[in-house]
């Protein structure tokens, strides 16, 4: 790293101090752009390009970016210029805010609120009225900093003729951090201001965000700031008219109505929550050209909360956002600069938590031994909903029920059953004798009820509902599967209701998706069809339920316990279909871990013998792995025991851990692709480990994964023994000439091609590499068509097998590639082909947001 660093410092301040920039130059940026006119860095379509730019910050992102493509002189100038403008017009941060008694007796109010709200939990099935303390439940989750494909898509700078430049200087931090360090600088670095938390369903997003409340309000950290503003996005849904800042603030926090102004004077001492991006119902929509700058200024509220993320409104407060991975690309990333991935609990951690759950240490320890005996329960527990869920169970049941659940939608079937046992028997036999229905008849009936409204929410993004639903009016079990919040509408106090938790939700809405009188087709597809892998991705969990409780056990499970009659002919549909989407992506290497989740949830063999597959390619890409993939993974593989012709996991934050677990099956493979993941010396070895065992293994990607010398020394060593590897990809590293000479010895038998492209070697030196084999091997720099040609093939029909949300992802890695500069024949058919592709998606598309991005992609390929 420290190579690279010194090959380019000025480019690399830039994006070390991206963000100070624009807090910095946002009021300076009509004058900057002159001067950088005068001084020929920027020409006038740079000017065009930046004008068309909304809002000052905007702008000064704008030519960051442009920048970026200038060289390291333009980036001198430009750090000159602006050192020149701060000196003499830059506001420095407010620190000399009058601290009045007043002030004081308004942060000392707001922190009292905070703790009243933060100081109790309220679980998935507590009864009503029924509330435990937070610092006697909460339990520490692993916190990981450092997101290695989110800052892949943050710094994307890929051109043609141009060195890829943007992760060479990375340096992404993979390491344990507390609540009480997110907004600190206690590694002598700046202390972040715009933090993205991801972690999947339950992991502990909004328990971590009570933790920060709880902290504060008992003053015990994070005490930098005056002020801590919670929204929730769940909340922010009920929004529906345009709406200021000022009024999103002020609905929950009416007792901060005439200090406001003061409050938003320092600004650099006010941190803003939002959490649960995910289950925003716009949240397809923040890459809007429009911002807002003025708190009293109204918009629709995603431009409020855009503006907010941007830094437009506020620009020096503090903000943090919290969101499933499902939802992350939509997050305008490029204001972000710190990313944290909730990891879940240890194993120490979950025994940790069955201990407070039953405040009996032997009976505590029984049930955590029953956990551990079943490898797939310890393996969910990791996730701290699903552990309480778990515990819950086995409080009902004293322990399991004879058949051991197998998998998720197991747990939550018999979650299921064990809250209605507590919660609804009473109130049920007690209507019984006045409707007269039987037992049975009437908990389906409320059952699907409930399940319709989770559905046609879910389907709308909505996670909130008035009490004025009609599924809520006439349930009179409600508050078994519900919470209620009272919300201050401006002409009346509303009830509004929420499952108790997302993945609850889901569950429900899968529950009636298999169990209701609904034809498959009309619940996850339109029209007569419906299709798997066609299904967003955000709806990934909602489609493992309903795979899971269309398994033959969990019918007879819900038949038995609650007298819903077998769904047949749903059972048989939904395996067709499932078979016949994995057989495809399997031969194509289209995305598959949703398909891979769904034949875990089925735990049937006989459907593993119903796959005739000719080709097994695993296509796991852009998404960030949890354990619980990785064993949907591995049960595939467990059963088809075919040669892998290739392996993707690129962008996936695979670790050492993780591939030394998939090593068996890496060792069929003949590609590997791991590129955009932080491969630590650790993993590296491990790679190394599966080059020195495999027989089968022939090519080898490793782009974008920050190795240097040190590591491909490594590789080195291992290639020697089985020598098979025939390609090699090191693109986007900080590998030198003196790394690549010793695998000449390799070259050209096995080894026919290694790509070193956009790493710290010149072209002299590719010169004398290749002179040193029969047939030129090493490729440093993109100066021979048939490379391109190669390259443009394999991004086609990488784009060709994806779902068009999946393309999208695709479409931003290579969008700033100039392909209609080259005269090239093959650039020309390349975009041509594309831009068919993208006409034949929009025409297809049904989700507006994709529509509207494939059709700005469409543009740049045109224009």
């Amino acid at each position: 790293m420290a190579q690279a660093g010194t090959a380019e410092p000025c480019l690399q301040s830039l994006r070390d101090c991206r963000v100070s920039l624009v807090d910095k130059l946002e009021f300076h940026i009509d004058t900057l752009t002159d001067v950088l006119i005068s001084k020929d860095i920027l020409t006038r379509d740079d000017q065009e390009e930046i004008q068309y730019e909304k809002g000052p910050r905007g702008k000064v992102r704008k030519v960051l970016d442009i920048l970026e493509g200038k060289g390291e002189e333009a980036a001198r100038i430009f750090i000159s210029v602006s050192c020149h403008l701060g000196e003499s017009n830059i506001k420095p941060g407010d620190s000399s805010l009058k601290q009045t008694p007043e002030y004081q007796k308004v942060k000392a109010k707001h922190k009292e609120v905070l703790k009243r709200r933060s100081e109790r939990m309220l679980y998935y099935n507590t009864r009503h009225g029924e509330k435990i303390h937070f610092s006697e439940h909460y339990v520490n989750l692993l916190i990981v900093k450092g997101h290695h494909s989110l800052e892949i898509k943050r710094h994307e700078v890929l051109t043609f003729g141009q060195q890829r430049i943007s992760l060479q200087q990375k340096a992404t931090e993979q390491r344990l951090i507390k609540p009480a360090q997110l907004f600190s600088s206690e590694t002598g670095e700046k202390s972040a201001k715009k933090i993205l938390v991801t972690g999947v369903a339950g992991i502990g997003k909004t328990v971590l965000v009570q933790k920060i409340l709880y902290d504060f309000s008992n003053h015990k950290e994070h005490q930098s700031f005056d002020f801590i503003i919670h929204l929730t996005f769940r909340d922010l849904n009920l929004v529906s008219k345009p709406v200021s800042l000022r009024e999103l603030i002020l609905r929950k926090n009416g007792h901060l109505a005439k200090h406001l102004d003061t409050i938003i004077e320092n600004d650099t001492k006010l941190l803003i929550i939002l959490d649960g991006f995910d289950e925003f119902k716009h949240f397809r929509g923040c890459d809007l050209g429009m911002f807002l700058t003025d708190l009293d200024e109204e918009g629709e509220v995603v431009e409020v909360l855009t503006s907010l993320m941007l830094g437009e409104l506020l620009p020096g407060a503090s903000v943090l956002v919290t969101s499933r991975p499902t939802a992350v690309s939509h997050i305008p990333i490029g204001s972000i600069d710190c990313f944290v991935v909730i990891t879940g609990f240890s194993t120490v951690e979950i025994h940790d938590f069955f201990q407070r759950f039953f405040q009996d240490e032997e009976l505590a320890t029984k049930m955590f031994e029953i956990v551990v005996a079943n490898e797939l329960l310890l393996t969910l527990c990791y996730i701290p909903a699903f552990c309480h869920i778990m515990c819950s169970v086995l409080k009902e049941n004293k322990g399991l029920y004879t058949a051991n659940p197998r998998t998720m939608t197991d747990i939550y079937v018999q979650y299921l059953l064990a809250l209605v046992k507590s919660h609804t028997n009473i109130r049920i036999e007690s209507l019984n004798s006045v409707i007269g229905m039987n037992h049975q008849e009437h908990l389906q009936e409320i059952l699907l009820k409930l399940g319709r409204l989770a559905y046609q929410k879910l389907m709308s993004q909505e996670t909130l509902f008035y009490s004025s639903n009609d599924e809520i009016a006439n349930c009179v079990i409600a508050s078994a599967f519900l919470d209620k919040t009272s919300v201050q509408e401006p002409s009346c106090t509303e009830d509004v209701y929420s499952f108790t938790h997302l993945t609850i939700q889901e569950f429900f809405a899968a529950l009636y998706c298999a169990m209701a009188d609904v034809p498959l087709s009309e619940t996850l597809g339109s029209g007569n069809e419906y299709s798997i892998k066609s299904l967003p991705g955000n709806l990934d969990l909602f489609t493992r339920f309903v795979s899971g409780l269309l398994s033959n056990r969990n019918q007879v499970y819900l038949s038995r316990n609650i007298g819903f009659q077998k769904q047949k002919d749903k059972m048989q549909s939904f395996r067709l279909k499932l078979v016949s989407d994995t057989q495809a992506n399997c031969e194509n290497g289209a995305y598959i871990l949703t398909q891979l989740h769904c034949i875990l949830e089925q735990q049937d063999v006989l459907l593993m013998q119903e796959l005739k597959l000719q080709r097994l390619r695993i296509n796991l890409s852009d998404v960030t792995l949890s354990t619980m993939d990785y064993n949907a993974v591995k049960h595939f593989l467990n059963e088809i025991h075919l040669p892998i012709l290739e392996v993707d996991l690129t962008g996936t934050s695979i670790s050492a851990e993780s591939l030394r677990d998939l090593q068996p099956y890496l060792l069929r493979c003949e590609k590997i692709w791991l590129g955009e993941n932080n491969l630590d010396l650790e993993a590296i070895k491990e790679v190394a480990e599966i080059l020195h065992a495999s027989d089968n293994l022939k090519e080898l990607g490793l782009g974008w994964t920050d190795i240097g010398d040190e590591h491909l020394f490594v590789l080195t060593n291992a290639i020697k023994t089985k020598q098979t590897l025939t390609e090699l990809w090191m693109e986007g590293n900080r590998i030198t000439f003196e790394g690549l000479s010793p695998l000449s010895v390799f070259t050209p038998s096995p080894l026919e091609k290694v790509v070193a492209i956009w790493n710290n070697v010149t072209d002299a030196e590719e010169e004398h590499l290749n002179s040193l084999c029969p047939t030129p091997c090493f490729i440093v720099s993109f100066t021979e068509n048939s490379i391109w040609q190669d390259w443009a093939q394999w991004v086609l029909q990488r784009c060709e097998v994806s779902s068009s949300e999946k393309l999208v992802t695709i479409l931003y890695k290579v969008s700033d590639i100039s392909v209609r500069s080259l005269e090239s024949q093959w650039a020309k058919t390349f975009c041509r082909s594309l831009t068919q592709l993208i006409r034949t998606r929009i025409d297809q598309c049904l989700e507006e947001d994709v529509r509207r991005k494939l059709e700005k992609f469409e543009t740049i390929l045109t224009s």
